[in-house]
């Protein structure tokens, strides 16, 4: 990387701490209850981005052919998944202790100090971990959590805040290497894609996007946008079955409400797409419109069982360099 490159990343990191330092201060204003979240988040949305910095530096986790990508894409198989490694676990190994460090000073307190103990003694292999993470295999995880009698949730999450980036720059690889242009094979395959969950990882989407140039959604994980489906995301009911509800009628903000399965997705409307680093950020700050789910029994479904690779362990799987 050139001298010049690495000074316009440097500025395009200060760009985004300072978007989401303005952010914060605007939602901390407006909903003042919020604001331990604010100061968990800040720490490890700026852990995140830097992160996706460091890691712009390493080779992608995963890479493929054109051929592959677009086969996948038609068979409905998410592209990151049943794949071989490349994780630079020297380097998101640290990051998920430091984020057990950081969650233990929230409300999860001693809960995430004995997960970070159990990572420190060895107990889990973090190569292991990182892989299943990446491979969204939450039974692994949730099963190793239970044998060291640790909490699967937290080690689940810290897991994920270490591995994302790496599988959005994986697949921001994935997409400059093979040509997504109009008519283009792989671009043909992903506006053909026709499932909620995300392409990329097989992840459902954090929420919405309602731009001026149309609908995408945006994958929880990796940060992938796509275009949604008609019908719920997670179901595929009828649009009859969908209903829209917002917390005041000029909010940017609201839930669509699934009569079919009683899940919700979240819209934003926005001019452009969020940073993928700052999508955590956005998330918080539509936080009112999950509670109005929530209060009208509506919720966020499970990860969607997309079947293989094996599902092992989280001990003995890793394929991580």
């Amino acid at each position: 990387m050139t001298r010049s490159a690495k000074t316009s990343h440097a500025e395009d990191v200060a760009t985004l701490i300072e978007r989401a330092e303005a952010k914060w201060r605007a939602v901390g204003a407006a909903q003042p209850d919020l604001a331990p979240a604010i100061a968990l988040q800040r720490l490890l949305v700026t852990r995140t981005i830097r992160t996706v910095e460091q890691l712009t530096s390493v080779p992608p986790a995963v890479t493929l052919p054109l051929a592959t990508v677009t086969r996948k894409l038609q068979e409905g198989v998410p592209l990151l998944r049943g794949e071989e490694l490349h994780l630079a676990t020297d380097l998101l190994g640290p990051v998920v202790t430091q984020t057990c460090a950081t969650l233990a000073r929230g409300a999860t307190g001693e809960t995430a100090q004995r997960v970070r103990q159990c990572l420190e003694d060895g107990r889990i292999d973090m190569g292991s971990l990182l892989a299943a993470s990446f491979e969204r295999n939450q039974i692994a995880i949730r099963a190793k959590a239970m044998h060291e009698s640790i909490a699967p949730d937290v080690l689940w999450l810290a897991a994920e805040l270490a591995v994302g980036p790496a599988a959005h720059l994986a697949i921001r690889h994935l997409l400059r290497e093979n040509p997504i242009d109009t008519g283009t094979p792989v671009r043909n395959a992903l506006e053909g894609w026709t499932h909620g969950f995300c392409p990329a990882c097989g992840s459902w989407p954090a929420f919405g996007e309602e731009r001026d140039t149309g609908c995408r959604l945006r994958c929880s994980f990796c940060g992938l946008d796509w275009q949604p489906r008609k019908g719920c995301t997670y179901c595929d009911t009828t649009p009859s079955e969908l209903t829209s509800v917002k917390t005041e009628s000029l909010s940017p903000y609201r839930a669509e409400l699934c009569a079919g399965c009683g899940g919700y997705l979240k819209w934003l409307v926005r001019s452009g797409p969020v940073p993928f680093e700052l999508l955590a950020v956005e998330d918080l700050a539509s936080t009112m419109v999950d509670t109005l789910a929530a209060s009208q029994g509506f919720g966020r479904p499970m990860l969607p069982n997309l079947g293989g690779p094996e599902r092992l362990p989280c001990e003995g799987i890793a394929t991580a360099e």
